[in-house]
């Protein structure tokens, strides 16, 4: 089965519907996509709201465009339908001074398509485009799960890209799995955004763990325990403009990177915990050049 056959029903005929085939390049870019749909849709809307010249012409010849992401190679998930409702022009200071589009560049880690064009003749700035989600198939968002057709186009014709239908889930399964806890790597924006799948696991462990702040590759060791564990105390370090604790404190959260250095049992007492963080300070010579006082 294809999933043409499942826009038959619309009001649209299959030459007025573009086809959206988010397939970033890099793993922390399709996981950051797959974050901002699963817990902060404005931000996933902002993303793909404008595009490059030639899919950007697609995509205003069309009344309504159909968006997947690539779930794992190969492999596209449907996200939904929106209605083309017009667009606007935007300069790229427009595009570059944006505070959403500015967020979604601090999750994708800087690739976020903003950069204006300017080859081939074409004026600096873009379309932003009105795009507004369609109850249509919204049952399907997460479950549909297609075949990628290739190519690197990723803006479409519905009439000529056929999307084999491979598997329609009982639940849908945007958000990425979260990884083992000794690869677990949170930059800031991420842990703004987290899915509630990986807060409720971060809720779970205690331990001690490491921030580092990538402008300098300072580091600091911290101890979380108590009722929310890894999530509330890693929340607390990046709920305010600056730091909390006295050298913290002269830096900006936005740059921090978080992992955990050892996951220790729930039942650890504050005693184990606390003398297992005294422990990776001295490894990590922490206080005499890092960012523990």
């Amino acid at each position: 089965m294809d999933f043409r056959h499942l826009l038959q029903g619309l009001d649209v005929p299959l030459t007025g519907i573009a086809l959206c085939l988010h397939k970033p390049p890099t793993r922390r870019e399709r996981d950051a996509l797959a974050l901002m749909i699963d817990s902060a849709p404005a931000l996933f809307e902002a993303y793909q709201a404008t595009h490059a010249r030639s899919p950007q012409a697609t995509l205003q010849a069309r009344r309504i465009m159909a968006s997947f992401l690539m779930r794992s190679p190969g492999e596209l998930v449907f996200v939904g339908l929106y209605r083309q409702n017009g667009w606007t022009e935007r300069t790229a200071d427009e595009l570059e001074n944006d505070p959403l589009l500015r967020q979604v560049d601090d999750l994708t880690g800087g690739h976020v398509r903003t950069t204006a064009d300017t080859s081939a003749g074409d004026q600096p700035g873009r379309a932003c485009f009105d795009l507004v989600p369609m109850p249509e198939l919204a049952e399907l968002k997460g479950r549909l799960v297609v075949r990628d057709p290739g190519s690197r186009a990723y803006m479409r014709l519905a009439e000529t890209t056929p999307l084999e239908i491979l598997e329609i889930a009982r639940t849908p399964d945007l958000s990425p799995p979260m990884p083992d806890w000794r690869d677990l790597t949170l930059h800031t924006p991420t842990l703004r955004i987290l899915p509630t799948r990986w807060a409720e696991q971060l809720r779970q462990w205690r331990g001690i763990y490491l921030i580092v702040d990538e402008t300098d590759g300072a580091r600091y060791v911290g101890a979380a325990y108590g009722e929310e564990n890894l999530l509330g105390r890693w929340r607390a370090h990046v709920a305010h403009e600056i730091g909390v604790t006295a050298k913290l404190s002269r830096r900006n959260p936005a740059s921090f990177r978080f992992s955990i250095l050892d996951l220790l049992s729930p039942a650890a007492t504050i005693d184990e915990v606390t003398r297992a963080e005294q422990q990776w300070m001295v490894r990590l010579h922490s206080r005499q050049y890092g960012l523990n006082a």
